[in-house]
């Protein structure tokens, strides 16, 4: 079928300042000690080629008391003609430093093969991953500005919380796309269960029975070592107090909380773990509680500054707040007291490696997608299908990889006319042709159905066909019957043929949310229903929708096994104001499943049931290009290690600064 709408939006592409700083110090901390390891060059000698080996200085390190010359073997040259030629050489000359080993050069080069035909004459032999170091500056954009004040207890700017900011858990690194490939850690709403998770600032965690949920806190864990907390340890009475701040401030979020209390779990006379004590057994009990979004603890300190100033934020994460100006940059730098390392080639790290992320406000989309080709960022996502062929074709370099995107969804709330009658409600959703969006928005691949469920989700997923006949029926194109629903429920044409009038809030931060709703408007207008749009920054919309403000409400929505938590009566991001009995008797179902197979059918009987209420119109998901240099080491594609937080990743990476030097003629 044909576009129904070809929406052309124009942007004035205007420069982004990107300072690039050229500096070559290396600053090395305390030396301990120097150890000096076997070396051993194996070459393999084929007739028509040349190897050269040379020796160069690379630092010279200043210990006290005298000076330690480190030296590299380099490649300098390689001929080949058409043959594979193997080049080993082990480790080296390492340096070991206080909290952390670093090993100043390793170079293994093996199976280099030239094809005659397409590779002729000298080669530069290709870069392999660098050994681990430390420094560097990575640059990252957001497309809006989150704003002043992030605070759980408000659910302000999670992910930027996220920085400075711990909960008990983490997705363990090892085990994704850079480790064992276990997980992708794609999903950026949570890792799904303990079993992929490390501790964070818990070292243990146990569940006693179905009611009690137990955390014992790291032992030695500090507060950052900033203006904020002086790097003091952390006591479980403090982060009890933080727990249950929260829990009253978002009641009933957490009405099946019946009390979070400190206890004594080593008898050693000192409180050292956090106990959440329910009143049902918790079904998700990690989102709740240990990845999730909501129990995550700042410091008494910043509350008592106040959370409305990014500079009064601390935590125990691994990477502290160091400027904030509003719309354009938000600077964060490692914290060197983050109790996670990383083991490469048997060695053990402290992190992060890198020293630190600038976030760029960058609103518009062709200048992030012209930062990222220029290298002046590192990393950007949401790089949808039109623009992936030009990227790819101008950075072939790049790593990438596609993730799922959001469904674009319109909820209807069903406690107000006319959305209260369901008759309403299918026939918005049959009045739009998800064909359209498919081709205008993804190049002709999407999902169709994609809330509350994503594929990704095998064990809960099913398929629209899977679905009753009454959520295809109104998945299925059919202007003539959303009229003749119209129709039914008393909405027909007045003389100028309006059925009725309605505002759509939306968020103003997104242009491709924008063009989607812009698709679904005329669909509406064909069949008689006026929709305008009420665009606000993403802040006014949440809270709009926190106090219910709103008559008809735009929001991408992530699908997962937890999704449809937020339609409990009363939840905050109930966005449909869903109040059915029936339903929620279901989902009670799957809050107090504790095996995971009995949690899945529930889960799968609680989708089925919530989209035979159509409370939303979906759009179909698309997938997402996630772009990185090939400067950046340790790194494919991982996205988040818990929910939405997008920090902890890059304390695993590091940046090869002098490639990058190579690249864009700036190291830092």
């Amino acid at each position: 079928m044909s576009l129904r709408f070809l929406l052309v939006i124009a942007v004035a592409t205007f420069a982004t300042v990107l300072a690039a700083c050229a500096a070559d110090t290396e600053i090395v901390e305390v030396i301990k000690e120097v150890v000096v390891v076997e070396e051993k060059i194996v070459q393999g000698e084929v007739p028509g080629e040349t190897i050269t080996i040379t020796q160069e200085v690379i630092k010279e390190v200043q210990v006290p008391g005298q000076t330690i010359t480190v030296t590299k073997e380099v490649i300098k040259e390689v001929q080949v003609a058409g043959e594979t030629v193997v080049v080993e050489k082990e480790v080296v000359k390492i340096v070991e430093v206080i909290k952390e080993v670093v090993v100043v050069e390793e170079k293994i080069v093996q199976g280099v093969t030239a094809a005659p035909e397409s590779i002729k004459g000298v080669q530069t032999v290709a870069r392999e991953k660098t050994k681990p170091s430390y420094g560097g500056t990575l640059r990252l954009a957001d497309g809006s500005d989150p704003g002043a004040k992030w605070d759980m207890c408000e659910f302000k700017a999670q992910w930027y919380l996220n920085y400075p900011v711990e909960n008990w858990l983490l997705g363990d690194y090892t085990k994704g796309p850079s480790g064992t490939g276990e997980t992708t850690f794609q999903p950026r709403l949570g890792i799904g269960t303990d079993k992929l998770a490390v501790g964070a600032m818990a070292d243990k965690w146990d569940l006693p029975d179905q009611l009690t949920y137990r955390f014992h806190l790291r032992p030695g864990i500090k507060w950052q070592n900033n203006d904020i907390t002086n790097g003091r340890l952390v006591n479980i009475e403090e982060l009890v107090a933080e727990a249950n701040r929260i829990k009253d401030c978002r009641w009933p979020r957490h009405d099946f909380v019946d009390s979070i209390t400190a206890d004594d779990t080593d008898d050693d006379g000192i409180a050292d773990s956090m106990v959440y004590h329910t009143n049902k057994p918790i079904s998700f009990w990690g989102y709740e509680f240990a990845w999730g979004p909501y129990f995550i603890f700042a410091p008494p300190e910043t509350i008592a500054l106040g959370t409305d100033n990014p500079l009064n934020q601390s935590g125990t994460g691994p990477w502290m707040v160091e400027s904030y100006t509003a719309a354009s940059l938000i600077e964060f730098v490692r914290n060197p007291d983050w109790y996670m390392t990383w083991v490469e080639n048997g060695r053990e790290y402290a992190l992060p490696f890198i020293d630190k992320i600038q976030s760029i406000i960058i609103p518009l989309e062709a200048t992030r997608l012209a930062a990222l080709r220029t290298g002046k960022l590192d990393s950007l996502g949401g790089v949808r299908t039109t623009d992936r062929p030009a990227i790819q074709k101008s950075n072939p370099d790049l790593g990438k990889v596609l993730a799922i995107t959001n469904s674009y969804g319109y909820f209807m709330p069903m406690n107000k006319p006319p959305f209260d009658d369901l008759r309403v409600r299918q026939a918005m959703n049959m009045a739009i042709d998800r064909d359209v969006y498919t081709q205008a928005l993804f190049g002709g691949d999407a999902i169709t159905l994609s809330f509350p469920l994503q594929p990704e989700w095998p064990l809960h997923y099913e398929p629209l066909e899977e679905q009753p006949q009454s959520v295809q029926d109104y998945f299925t194109y059919n202007p003539a019957g959303a009229e003749a629903l119209l129709d039914e429920a008393g909405l027909t044409r007045d003389a100028d043929g309006t059925r009725f009038e309605i505002d759509l809030l939306i968020s103003s931060t997104s242009e491709m949310e924008a063009e989607a709703a812009q698709i679904s408007l005329g669909f509406w207008d064909d069949i008689g229903v006026k929709v305008s749009m009420d665009l606000q920054d993403f802040a006014v919309v949440q809270s709009r929708l926190f106090e219910k403000q709103f008559d008809f409400f735009a929001n991408d929505i992530t699908g997962r096994p937890n999704a449809l938590n937020d339609f409990r009566a009363g939840h905050q991001w109930n966005r449909s104001n869903l109040n059915d009995s029936d339903w929620h008797a279901l989902w009670e179902d799957v809050l107090v499943a504790t095996d995971s197979g009995d949690q899945a059918n529930a889960i799968k009987k609680a989708t089925s049931a919530f989209l035979e209420l159509a409370p939303s119109v979906q759009v179909p998901s698309g997938f997402e290009g996630v772009y990185w240099q090939p400067w950046l080491q340790n790194h494919n594609g991982e996205n988040v290690l818990c929910f939405l937080c997008y920090a902890a990743k890059w304390a695993y990476v590091w940046i090869d600064r002098d490639f990058r030097a190579d690249e864009t003629g700036f190291k830092d």
